[in-house]
C-alpha cells in the first residue's frame, strides 16, 4: 500500500467524537485509520464506518505500528482539514 507521508494526520477532536457517538458524521468525508502514538499512516480514504470496522479488525487481529510496536489504532482527518481532502501545492 502506498501512503504519502506528507500528510500529517490528526485525531478526530471532541466535537467531532460526541458527535460521532450520536450518529452524526460527513457522508463524504475521508477519514484516515494512524498509530495514535507515533501518528504512522495505516490506511487512508475511508468512510466512517470502513475506516472504524478497519480499526476493530486490527486490534482482533493483534496488529501493531511496523515504527513504534504501539497497538494505538485511531481514527482522524489530515491536519488542517475538516473534511479528509487535502490540496496538494506542485
Amino acid at each position: 500500500m502506498i501512503v504519502n507521508d506528507n500528510i500529517k494526520p490528526r485525531p478526530l477532536t471532541e466535537a467531532e467524537l460526541a458527535d460521532r457517538k450520536r450518529g452524526v458524521f460527513d457522508s463524504y468525508a475521508n477519514y484516515i485509520v494512524f498509530c495514535g502514538k507515533c501518528g504512522r499512516m495505516q490506511k487512508t480514504n475511508m468512510y466512517v464506518m470502513r475506516a472504524e470496522a478497519y480499526i476493530d479488525e486490527l486490534n482482533a487481529a493483534g496488529k501493531t505500528c511496523p515504527n513504534c510496536g504501539a497497538k494505538a489504532w485511531t481514527l482522524g482527518y489530515p491536519d488542517n482539514s475538516q473534511s479528509g481532502f487535502v490540496y496538494f501545492k506542485e
